[in-house]
């Protein structure tokens, strides 16, 4: 009986698949698939509202907004930080805060990785217990332009946002007192969204 060395034809040389198989092409939309789903959890994820992020200018680095502020003037951006002080005026809210980058989420990030201060301007008022001093916010808003101002005598040029939406993120105190068992290691949503103005 003759028995061949070919390989039968359901047999692939060394294990590997067949470029042109089946199994590769039922791969593809696979892969698609799975692409589609992370980016809508990803926009699931933001705080600010879809139809703001889809009119917002996107991915504007803050030192190149404080140095081409004419470029960007009147145009809407997406900013984030810990806010400095809070003044409440006769017809408005001035908001300082101090800049940093976002996250995945549109978290602002620890304020040592700052590039700079912005002017928030809300119409009405904003009580300064809520907002105080270090509280995170994202904000969505139209570029206003520049406002001179000085920090410890030194003169400052701060970006003025006039606010579209404000997001107010929660404390990390709040968030251990009220939910004992969160914990970043073990909730990664751990800094959810409480609060969203939208104007």
């Amino acid at each position: 009986m003759d028995v061949s060395n070919k390989p039968s034809g359901n047999v692939r040389q060394g294990g590997m698949a067949d470029a042109r198989s089946p199994e590769v092409f039922t791969m593809k939309p696979i892969l698609i698939l799975i692409m589609l789903t992370i980016s809508v959890w990803l926009a699931g994820c933001t705080v600010i509202s879809r139809p703001m992020m889809a009119e917002a200018l996107s991915d504007v680095p803050f030192d190149r907004l404080v140095t081409d502020i004419d470029t960007y003037r009147g145009e809407t951006v997406i900013l984030g930080g810990h806010v400095v002080e809070v003044r409440n005026e006769a017809r408005q809210t001035v908001i300082v805060v101090l800049q940093t980058p976002l996250g995945s989420g549109q978290e602002p990030q620890p304020p040592d990785r700052s590039q700079g201060r912005f002017m928030l301007q809300h119409d009405g008022f904003l009580d300064p217990e809520v907002y105080a001093k270090g509280r995170a916010v994202t904000t969505a808003g139209r570029v206003i332009g520049t406002k001179r101002e000085t920090i410890d005598q030194e003169p400052y040029d701060y970006v003025v946002i006039e606010a579209r939406e404000i997001h107010l993120w929660e404390r990390m105190e709040d968030l251990y007192r009220y939910h004992p068992y969160r914990s970043p290691v073990y909730d990664p949503y751990y800094r959810r969204p409480w609060r969203r103005y939208p104007y």
